[in-house]
């Protein structure tokens, strides 16, 4: 199961951006279904950017789909 987990939920090298007080992530990379899952997390949610996100949500949404609150299909 941990080897699916990281085909869906791979590691995204989180950066800086100026005038953000949290470090980023770009989840554009991720696989299609992870993304839709993710773009549907975070609806409604604020982001710092129009592609970016903060790095804390993406490690939040990964540990939730790792319990199993969240299902990716």
């Amino acid at each position: 199961m941990s080897v699916e987990f990281d085909l869906l939920l791979p590691e995204l090298e989180d950066f800086e951006l100026e005038n953000v007080p949290f470090k980023v992530v770009d989840p554009s990379m991720l696989p299609a279904h992870t993304f839709k899952a993710f773009d549907a997390y975070m609806r409604g949610s604020t982001v710092p950017h129009p592609v970016y996100v903060y790095s804390h949500d993406y490690s939040r949404f990964c540990m939730l789909v790792r319990r199993g609150d969240i299902n990716i299909n």
